[in-house]
């Protein structure tokens, strides 16, 4: 077995706490499509992904960015980055 060093962290704030939080080792993007894909229908990842729009705006420009960061992945899984009007062609039948 190949010996594994500590894994990365950074420091963040929990309730007012300061905790570590383990940075994953790859941004293994094929992992969560196939979760997404084996628990959640196309309607419900589009549904979340105009909803994380409308989060985006609160008064911590980190966690914007970190919301921004799931929708794009979320969309990129849902239908790519190209075919937007997939993605509102979904939103449209959900009423969104």
């Amino acid at each position: 077995m190949a010996k594994r060093g500590k894994p990365k962290t950074y420091e963040a704030k929990l309730g007012g706490k300061k905790v570590r939080v383990t940075i994953p080792e790859n941004d293994d993007t094929d992992v969560l499509a196939e979760a997404l894909k084996d628990n959640l229908s196309p309607h419900a990842v589009a549904a979340i992904a105009a909803y994380l729009q409308a989060a985006i705006g609160t008064n911590n420009p980190d966690v914007d960015k970190e919301v921004n960061w799931f929708r794009e992945k979320l969309m990129d899984i849902l239908c790519g980055r190209k075919d937007e009007q997939a993605f509102n062609r979904l939103c449209e039948e959900l009423g969104l």
